[in-house]
């Protein structure tokens, strides 16, 4: 199905849920929301010198970013694929991965 003509419902309620892509995404933020919630309500000192709000808007902002790769790779059929979602995990993965990298080199 072509999703470039249809209402964003249409890919919410469809790619969006029933894909590996789509489900990457939903993983991933409500991993960044619950790492934005501990930040939050614990005042969990953040890595590398950063301020807790540095953090958070990070950690809101970057499954926007995981979302628009996921819209950018899909298009137009959004067709289920494995090396999609591992490479949407990789997208989403990498505000950790630079964290680690900073921490241990």
């Amino acid at each position: 199905m072509d999703y470039t003509h249809q209402p964003v419902i249409a890919l919410l309620r469809g790619p969006l849920v029933y894909t590996p892509q789509g489900l990457v995404v939903l993983a991933s933020a409500v991993v960044y929301f619950a790492i934005a919630a501990a930040y939050l309500v614990f005042g969990i000192t953040p890595p590398l010198g950063k301020d807790i709000e540095v953090v958070v808007a990070l950690c809101l902002f970057w499954p926007f970013i995981v979302f628009l790769f996921f819209i950018k790779n899909g298009m137009p059929s959004f067709a289920p694929s494995r090396r999609g979602a591992l490479f949407l995990s990789v997208v989403a993965g990498m505000p950790v991965l630079h964290v680690l990298w900073r921490t241990y080199t």
